[in-house]
């Protein structure tokens, strides 16, 4: 049972303070809460802001970097409003429609963040964040083409970007294109070395490839940069067991236990492992600890039970085998033959 973990990702392009353009007493308040939001200070920020559109409720620059400054603090709805109140005063003002969608990002509100960077796409077609942003969207809602064709134009506008090329890897690697995803990494890797998840994720496209020790080649790196990865250890683990490198899959996967003690995967592959070199106890801890967190998984039900039948203890091993057939009628079919053959095996020489 092989079981790959692939991390979701989003880049949000970065929000722009503007400054006002002429003087006055309200671009004085606004020009004060800039200083206050640059001085890590938003909710005083706010006050001036507060003050300037009191005094010019047209300005826009005000509404705009009050919305910062409620995007800031978290406060997204209030940040939606101010930066509703800029398109309707500047309806072509691209990176309010931008902003706006960050916001609406936020609150998982993807279909209406999606007009927005769509919006501001149009405004501004040469502003590859928008693009990015857009691309997040269309890989979250498992729409990958269209997902590739925004980080293409990403690229396209910033070919020195290592994140468009990570993404667009992403994408790909999610169509099962696993080349087109290695090439991105490289490119992404040759802007930034120190990209830890581009590591990761070609690991995951090499293994795809059956290139298992460029896999584990990359995993080490992203465990180099990123040491408390749980997910690093545990598919360098997948890759070193199909080496046949069992007691060394056996330690990826300790390590990537001790780092994440919730997620069943890793005792589940270690408790397969430990069956091949004949740990039959181990193997029966690690899948009673898989059925703690996942009582009706009947494979480990079964690989618990042919470790019992190892142990000697054919009452418990039968009661695990019923229990497996029990949640999944379908395996008896197909695990039969291997029950019996262990056994068999059992008979001819049993384990303490």
């Amino acid at each position: 049972m092989i079981l790959v973990k692939l991390p979701t990702f989003m880049i949000a392009g970065l929000l722009l303070v503007a400054a006002p353009a002429w003087s006055g007493q309200a671009e004085e308040a606004v020009s004060a809460g800039l200083k206050l939001h640059e001085a890590d200070n938003p909710k005083a920020a706010i006050v001036e802001y507060d003050r300037a559109i009191k005094t010019n409720p047209k300005l826009t620059e005000a509404y705009f970097n009050r919305g910062n400054a409620h995007y800031d603090l978290g406060q997204n709805e209030q940040a939606i409003n101010d930066y509703s109140a800029v398109i309707r005063l500047s309806p072509k003002d691209a990176e309010a429609y931008f902003n706006r969608g960050n916001a609406y990002r936020r609150l998982k509100r993807d279909e209406a963040a999606l007009k927005d960077y769509s919006a501001a796409i149009k405004l501004s077609p040469e502003d590859a964040r928008s693009y990015i942003n857009r691309g997040s969207i269309h890989f979250d809602a498992r729409r990958y083409d269209a997902a590739v064709k925004d980080f293409s134009e990403a690229i396209r506008i910033a070919p020195k970007d290592a994140d468009s090329y990570y993404n667009r890897g992403n994408s790909y690697l999610a169509l099962g294109k696993n080349q087109e995803a290695i090439k991105d990494y490289d490119e992404a890797l040759s802007v930034d070395r120190k990209l830890a998840a581009a590591y990761y994720n070609r690991g995951i496209a090499y293994a795809g490839l059956g290139e298992k020790e460029k896999a584990i080649r990359d995993f080490s790196e992203s465990i180099v940069q990123q040491p408390k990865n749980a997910d690093a250890y545990y598919n360098r683990g997948l890759a070193n067991a199909e080496l046949g490198r069992t007691e060394t899959a056996i330690e990826d996967y300790s390590e990537s236990i001790r780092l994440d003690d919730k997620d069943p995967a890793a005792p589940y592959n270690r408790g397969l492992a430990y069956l091949r070199v004949e740990k039959y106890d181990h193997a029966v801890r690690d899948f009673s600890e898989v059925l703690r967190m996942q009582p009706r998984s009947a494979e480990a039900h079964i690989y618990r039970g042919i470790a019992r039948l190892y142990q000697g203890k054919e009452k418990e091993a039968e009661l695990d085998f019923q229990k497996a057939f029990q949640l999944a009628p379908a395996l008896k079919k197909k695990v039969q033959p291997v029950i019996d053959e262990a056994k068999v095996k059992t008979k001819e020489s049993p384990k303490d």
